[in-house]
């Protein structure tokens, strides 16, 4: 099973949350859209499923530029 070690949040309310948090994250850009994606930690992953629903995040492994 391959491993998801991103967190991509599109939601920009919702990756300033995590990001004043003080989560790691880079900026990815897709066409006009800009997608926040956050390195995956235990710490991450506990917040996440407390607070957001399934359709605010989704998991990946690859990270485009």
């Amino acid at each position: 099973m391959e491993s998801k070690n991103l967190i991509k949040v599109l939601n920009q309310d919702k990756a300033q949350e995590l990001i004043s948090l003080g989560f790691n994250h880079v900026k990815e850009t897709v066409g006009e859209n800009v997608i926040y994606c956050f390195f995956m930690s235990e710490e991450l992953r506990k917040y996440i499923n407390s607070n957001f629903s399934k359709q605010d995040f989704l998991l990946s492994n690859k990270l485009t530029f």
